[in-house]
């Protein structure tokens, strides 16, 4: 690992992504390292064929983005207010490999991902993130699953 420790911690804004950024907190202070907060964006297929749509999702996009960097920020806040240095970015494409690039590209240490344990069907279906991430980072990933109530 490098001298500097940079942990990135993707996040969807949900409970999960939520308990992988207290963990990843948590490590952050021990190592005196820098939390990356990353949200990706999956860009949805649209041509200018689909004329007025078109233009109603480029201005919805920008809102989205907009609401998403607020989002952000108060992380960002949130952790400074711990002593926690923090980047934050918003990326546009498929999640794993938008994130497995972001790493390689910041010399990322670890990865922290929440992770909801989908089975079966559901996860056949929707695919694992956090698989495919694992598969491709540069670095260790340790994916933080919450405990069931």
């Amino acid at each position: 690992m490098s001298t500097t420790q940079h942990i990135l911690v993707p996040t969807d804004f949900s409970p999960h992504s939520q308990y992988a950024l207290e963990y990843a907190e948590t490590l952050a202070r021990a190592l005196h390292a820098t939390v990356h907060l990353v949200h990706v964006i999956q860009d949805i297929e649209y041509t200018e064929e689909w004329g007025n749509v078109y233009t109603k999702f480029k201005e919805i996009r920008k809102l989205i983005e907009e609401q998403l960097r607020q989002k952000i920020h108060a992380m960002q806040e949130s952790l400074a207010s711990n002593g926690i240095p923090s980047v934050a970015a918003i990326g546009h494409g498929r999640p794993d490999v938008v994130l497995a690039e972001y790493a390689l590209k910041h010399n990322i240490s670890l990865i922290v991902i929440g992770t909801s344990g989908k089975r079966g069907v559901e996860h056949f279906v929707l695919g694992s993130t956090t698989e495919r991430l694992m598969r491709s980072a540069p670095c260790p990933v340790l994916a933080a699953r919450m405990k069931k109530s």
